[in-house]
């Protein structure tokens, strides 16, 4: 029950889940990886991500991690089926479906998805609402500049016309926005300049509740009375890891390290 849960990302975006993680399981140790070094996942092939999400599942295995979460939409929506089929030992779990649920309790009737090129061009989110209630609207945007954006830290200054520039078109046409990227909660108080007062769907939290159920069910929850360890890596830069993240994830206490995969 001791063993760690492996979390990875494009990039840092990910620390959203691996926060939300931590504030819902504090006794859970937890390995986070930043593939900073392939990023953005959003404009590559399937093939591609194929071939890095494979070298981090085999690392997060050969740590011994009792599960894998693709805290990342674009893998989840491209490459979650095969990696469960590759490494079937170890249980791995994706945003998309717990993000879906999440939006379906709210009851709304006409939402905008966001996410990157490769989430929106599988229409996961799309058909996935549409299966349990054709009745809703669903409205998909590409935002290829987000991811980029908020990595480099330029979010800091201020990335409102581009926001604007995406969704204002939407505004009076939606009550609700999943934000497809977990990546993009970083930004949420700036979307909600632009939107207003909608009902907002963050894949971050959504996932932090799968994982909590499944090691519940699975009697698979940390009982140990240890201080949980939190390791977190980034296959890019350090320095640009930290200072691109530093508003939103607290590094108290913790180290980032560099990672050769």
């Amino acid at each position: 029950m001791d063993r760690p849960i492996g979390i990875f990302d494009s990039g840092v975006g990910g620390l959203t889940v691996l926060d939300s993680l931590r504030k819902q399981l504090p006794q859970e140790n937890l390995i986070y990886i930043g593939d900073n070094l392939h990023c953005p996942y959003g404009n590559k092939t399937k093939e591609q991500l194929l071939s890095y999400t494979k070298q981090i599942c085999q690392y997060f295995i050969s740590k011994n991690v009792k599960m894998i979460v693709l805290a990342c939409n674009t893998t989840s929506a491209n490459v979650l089926n095969e990696l469960q089929i590759l490494f079937p030992n170890v249980p791995i779990v994706g945003v998309i479906n717990s993000t879906v649920h999440d939006f379906l309790v709210q009851d709304k009737k006409n939402v905008l998805v966001i996410a990157t090129h490769a989430t929106i061009q599988s229409h996961k989110y799309k058909e996935m609402i549409e299966k349990y209630n054709q009745s809703i609207h669903v409205f998909e945007l590409e935002t290829p500049q987000l991811v980029p954006l908020i990595e480099s830290g330029e979010y800091k200054k201020d990335i409102y016309s581009v926001l604007n520039d995406y969704l204002s078109v939407y505004k009076n046409d939606i009550d609700s926005l999943i934000l497809g990227c977990t990546h993009y909660p970083i930004v949420l108080n700036q979307i909600m300049e632009v939107l207003g007062d909608k009902t907002y769907i963050s894949s971050s939290h959504a996932i932090s509740q799968e994982v909590y159920s499944y090691l519940k069910v699975h009697n698979q929850l940390n009982t140990c009375s240890k201080k949980a360890l939190i390791q977190i890596y980034t296959t890019g830069d350090v320095h640009d890891f930290i200072y691109s993240s530093s508003d939103f994830f607290d590094f108290t206490n913790l180290e980032v390290k560099h990672l050769i995969l």
